[in-house]
This record gives C-alpha cells, sequence and structure tokens, in this order.
C-alpha cells in the first residue's frame, strides 16, 4: 500500500508531475487511506495546502517576477545581472527550462493536497461532532478555492486567450485531475472553456461552504472576498478574448456583478498612498507604504502568510542586491514604465528609488520589496514580504475594463478614478474614452500592479507587442533592451508558457505541448 510520510507532505513543498507521486520513506509513515480521518487530520491537511503557496516557485519568486521580467517591466543590469532569470528575459524558454517547470509543478502539487482530501473527506465527515461541522465546511470551502486558484493560474500562464473560436478545441486547457487515487489514469489536457468552467464550478463550491464572518484581518485566509475576487478576474478573461466590445457579453456581465460584490462587502479598503497618517519610530507612513513595507492593510483581500522562520522566497533579495553595504541589483526599473506616473503619483515613489550601486553607477531600483522587518530583521536581510495575489484594487481594475469592454465608458471612468484619488496627489477624474480609455486602463494596470506577475498575460490577452527601449546601464542588443515581439510574430508564441517535457514525456504524449514546445 502508498505510504505517507504526513508530517514531510504537510509542511514541505514537494515538486509533482500532474500525476502526483508522493511516495516518501516508510519511516513515520502512515497508509494512504488513514491520513485523513478526523478533524485535526483536515485541520493539519488545509495547513499543508496553504504552506504549498509558499513555494518560491510561485508567488514569492517565479509566478510573480518572471512574467514581468520577460515583458518590459525590468531592465538585466549591464554590469551587476550574474544569470538571474535572464533565460526569461531574453526569450530562451524551453519545455526543459527548469523555473517553466517548478512554476507548472508547484501549482499541480497544491491540486494533488486538495484532490487528496477531496477524495477522502468523507472519511471525516462520517465522524463529524455537531461542533465540528462548521469547521470542516470551512475547511472544505478552502480546498475548493486554493484548487480554483492554482488551475486559474496553470490556464493563465499555460494557455492561450479564449476566444469564441478556441474554446472549445481539444487540448488547448489543461489537465484537470479529479482525484489523487493511484487506480485514476493520468487526464488529458481539456478544452479552454472546459478549464473555465471548472474553475468556476470549484469558486461556487468555496462560496457555499466558506463562512460569511471573515475580515480584512483575516487575510492570510481564504474568504468569500477572495472568491468573489477571483471570479471577477476569471469572466473578466473569458469575455474579452475576442477584443470585441458588447453590452451583451454575459460573461462580462458576471465579472462586474462578482467585482461589485467584493467592493460591497465594506471589509476591504483602497490604500491611500496620499497621506503620510502612520509614525513607526522615527519614520511616517502612509497606508499604502504600510502595504508594501509590513504587509498590512485593509486593501488586502488575501495573502500568503509568512514568519520569520517560515516562509518562501524573497522577492527583493536579487531585484535590490543590498549586501549590508552595497547595492548590486539584477534588474532594474523600467524607464518606459516609470514615465507612465504622473508628477504627484506616490506609487514611483514606493515602487522605485535611484540609488547608488556597485560601480558607482546611478540606477533605478526597483522597491516594491522593501522586506518586511518583522519577517527578516537580522543582521542579514533576505528581503521578504508576504505576497498578495488579490487585491482590492485589481478588482476594481477588473471591473473596469469589464465595464469597457461592456461598452459603459462612465462606469469604468468611475472606477478608474477611484484607484487614482488614493494614489495621486490632487487627482480629480478620468475623462477618457474609447481607445483612450483602454489605453489609460493598461497603463494603470502597468503602474498599479508593477512586478506582480500580471504584465505577460495581460499583453497577450490584448495582442500587444512586447517592446523594450534602450537604456542605461542595461544588457543592450536585440534580445535585451531592444527587443521587440509582435502579435504576428513566430516568437510572440513564447508568451504562453511550454508544457514542460517532463510532463509530456511521462504521459507518452496523452498530455499534448504548446505551440511553445516547438
Amino acid at each position: 500500500m502508498k505510504q505517507i510520510k504526513i508530517l514531510f507532505l504537510l509542511m514541505s513543498l514537494v515538486f509533482a508531475t500532474t500525476s502526483c507521486d508522493l511516495d516518501l520513506a516508510p519511516d513515520s509513515s502512515v497508509p494512504e487511506d488513514e491520513a485523513l480521518r478526523t478533524m485535526n487530520d483536515c485541520d493539519a491537511w488545509v495547513v499543508g495546502i496553504y504552506s504549498a503557496f509558499k513555494n518560491s516557485a510561485l508567488y514569492s519568486g517565479n509566478l510573480t517576477l518572471l512574467p514581468d521580467i520577460q515583458a518590459d517591466m525590468a531592465y538585466a543590469a549591464l554590469k551587476t545581472n550574474t544569470g538571474f532569470y535572464t533565460n526569461f528575459y531574453q526569450w530562451n524558454i524551453k519545455s526543459t527550462t527548469d523555473e517553466v517547470a517548478a512554476v507548472y509543478n508547484g501549482l499541480y502539487t497544491i491540486v494533488a493536497r486538495c484532490n487528496f482530501f477531496l477524495d477522502y473527506k468523507g472519511q471525516v465527515e462520517a465522524n463529524l461532532t455537531e461542533k465540528d461541522k462548521d469547521n470542516f465546511k470551512k475547511r472544505l470551502g478552502e480546498v475548493y478555492f486554493a484548487r480554483a486558484m492554482a488551475y486559474a493560474e496553470l490556464i493563465r500562464m499555460f494557455c492561450e486567450p479564449m476566444t469564441s473560436a478556441n474554446a472549445n478545441t481539444e487540448d488547448m486547457g489543461i489537465s484537470l485531475p479529479s482525484t489523487y487515487k493511484e487506480s485514476v489514469q493520468v487526464v488529458k489536457r481539456s478544452t479552454l472553456l472546459e478549464s473555465y468552467e471548472q474553475v468556476i464550478n470549484d469558486l461556487k463550491l468555496a462560496e457555499e461552504n466558506l463562512p460569511d464572518s471573515r475580515t480584512a484581518a483575516d487575510t492570510p485566509y481564504f474568504s468569500k472576498g477572495a472568491v468573489y475576487a477571483l471570479r471577477a478576474r476569471i469572466y473578466m478573461f473569458m469575455g474579452m478574448g475576442d477584443l470585441k466590445r458588447d453590452a451583451n457579453n454575459e460573461y462580462l456581465k458576471k465579472s462586474v456583478e462578482a467585482a461589485t460584490k467584493v467592493i460591497k462587502l465594506g471589509v476591504y479598503e483602497l490604500s491611500d498612498a496620499v497621506n503620510s497618517i502612520y509614525k513607526i519610530g522615527s519614520n511616517v507612513y502612509s497606508d499604502y507604504q504600510l502595504m508594501w513595507n509590513f504587509d498590512a492593510s485593509d486593501e488586502i483581500i488575501w495573502k500568503i502568510a509568512m514568519s520569520s522562520d517560515s516562509y518562501g522566497g524573497a522577492l527583493g533579495k536579487y531585484l535590490l542586491g543590498y549586501n549590508n553595504s552595497t547595492y548590486s541589483p539584477q534588474y532594474h526599473f523600467s524607464e518606459s514604465i516609470l514615465e507612465l506616473y504622473d508628477d504627484g503619483d506616490y506609487r514611483a515613489s514606493v515602487f522605485c528609488s535611484q540609488i547608488e550601486d556597485v560601480n558607482g553607477d546611478k540606477v533605478f531600483a526597483i522597491t516594491k520589496y522593501p522586506g518586511n522587518t518583522d519577517l527578516d530583521g537580522g543582521e542579514t536581510r533576505n528581503f521578504v514580504n508576504m505576497p498578495k495575489p488579490l487585491r482590492l484594487s485589481e478588482v476594481y481594475l477588473v471591473r473596469a475594463e469589464a465595464y469597457y469592454w461592456l461598452n459603459d465608458d462612465e462606469k469604468a471612468q468611475k472606477d478608474l478614478s477611484s484607484v487614482k484619488r488614493k494614489r495621486i496627489k490632487g487627482f480629480g477624474s478620468v475623462g477618457a474614452g474609447g481607445d483612450d480609455l483602454l489605453k489609460e486602463i493598461k497603463n494603470e494596470r502597468a503602474r498599479e500592479l508593477f512586478m506582480e506577475g500580471f504584465r505577460l498575460s495581460d499583453l497577450k490577452r490584448w495582442h500587444d507587442p512586447i517592446k523594450r527601449e534602450k537604456q542605461l546601464y542595461s544588457m543592450e542588443g536585440s534580445i535585451n533592451s531592444g527587443l521587440e515581439v509582435k502579435y504576428t510574430d513566430a516568437k510572440y508564441r513564447f508568451t504562453t508558457w511550454p508544457i514542460p517535457k517532463h510532463e509530456i514525456e511521462a504521459t507518452n504524449g496523452l498530455i499534448v505541448g504548446n505551440a511553445s514546445n516547438n
């Protein structure tokens, strides 16, 4: 019988393929069908699912940094980049690239843990006491949301945008294993529509089981606010794929409905970047600065909880390259993105600072992840921050874009203005309409979501080119600062990452690759 070393499975970040093999050493192990029987087992298993999101291949590393580095938000430093992520920066991406496999495997590890819980939940339900029923229901909701989140990210990074033409095409979606059990055969890739519908169904089950009572202080936990936020994002992706404005688009209407639910909860509030209202020691911070310095804000819908002795990757470590005396940043802030910020936009000073590096060059450093001192305040800082995959500002931007594609410029303008008033001193309201409004929505996503991992998938779904411009102290050439990849170029296929080679081989070709696999 298959043996699982439970403590290791729960707390470690193992990598696994779709057909996850979690065989571990027989010592300190229990049979698979005895691993989930009590409410304590459920609690521990869900802790393991939350822990899997800390994986440095996901939000605390690759999944956050790589898409923006591959696009146009960061420029490889000419003198201080040591090869960190340059394979993505230079678009040298293959099905054998370690970082691709790490993201893919990390997300499917979460799926496998969720499926194990769902396979054996009946054993727990059969022995539940009355007082445990609410807690079990909450745990079930958390598992469904975790699987939805993992599937949603797999679709975003490893699939083409869904259109009316490709929605039902075989093998364009992701593999959707619904069980962990060994007897089930490997599952081939679904259609895009089936993949999205699985996410929507999981979110429905999460909503039915998660409690109503969670507040903004509960941001390390999945909530109905998180359900609505992810649903809004997913429906927006589903509805705008044809790049056509349509007031009757049902997907976009559902996106607006879900985003509105988040906003009307009254639990979350946009951070104020304009007014400095908090004093910590000798320093004064705005609410927005607190969000990035100390990972605390009522704007956060879900963050990945970390502690000083339990964290994943360090988002700011290589971006800053600080060794307590000098800076050797791997990447510089994109000056073309920096130019998008208006005078009085406080985000620019939070995300970017001009510093003198180890060579004496004055460069634009990426300071969005300065390190939470509560996590790494030791002699040598690691620059660890808790990732924030779901924030209220993104919900406003999703709704603004959905309104745009629904041909409702006025409501889109209002949502954009709501965000910008909290970020820009003295800002009034957005007045752009039509194509200019879409341009402003795109620019606002670049400004607000800088280095949060959205840029590549945004450009891909808009069919926009990936273009960099020559920048001082950055690597030069057509694959570096001179990169330009148009939608019609063959190279554009790499905006959708290849399916890892090992996954195709392990399934004897049942799981097929993407155009970027060729």
